[in-house]
């Protein structure tokens, strides 16, 4: 009897690793797939850069897309095609939920009111409390995750 509870120990042990290794590497849960095949969403504004109007209010390029701005200095996805969604979905989704609602971390909703896009971007960048830091990914994937975070709400 002792030599099983042992062994359900380590198996617990294992599995608590397990999670705790994919969920600091952003690969959780390991079996979903993010592939979006390449496509951006209908509903996905792509940000790219244009000029911004004085005070920080965004304005639109010629293509339709909008250039959002915080105290005049522009975040930008630049044409490199960098889709928001596919890509919080893929890296937040799993703790502050599809929708932005909360879960396992907090709701994204309204965070243009807590926090700049600069201190979001240095959030995402570097961390904070017990989010981990997404330093694998490019300026302007963490510009587009930002600008999405900004239309949930």
């Amino acid at each position: 009897m002792k030599r099983l509870t042992n062994i359900l120990q380590v198996v617990a042990v294992v599995l608590a690793a397990f999670f705790v290794v994919c969920l600091f590497t952003s690969q959780f849960p390991p079996w979903t797939s993010s592939s979006s095949g390449g496509q951006a969403a209908a509903n996905t504004t792509v940000v790219s850069a244009g000029t911004t109007a004085a005070g920080g209010a965004g304005t639109t390029s010629a293509g339709g897309a909008v250039t959002t701005a915080a105290g005049g200095a522009a975040t930008t996805a630049a044409a490199s095609g960098a889709d928001g969604k596919a890509l919080y979905e893929a890296n937040c989704a799993t703790c502050h939920g599809k929708t932005g609602g909360g879960g396992f971390g907090p709701s994204l909703k309204g965070i243009q009111n807590s926090f700049s896009e600069e201190e979001e971007t240095k959030i995402i960048q570097n961390g904070q409390g017990s989010m981990p830091g997404f330093s694998n990914l490019s300026a302007e994937e963490i510009a587009a995750i930002v600008a999405y975070t900004r239309t949930l709400g």
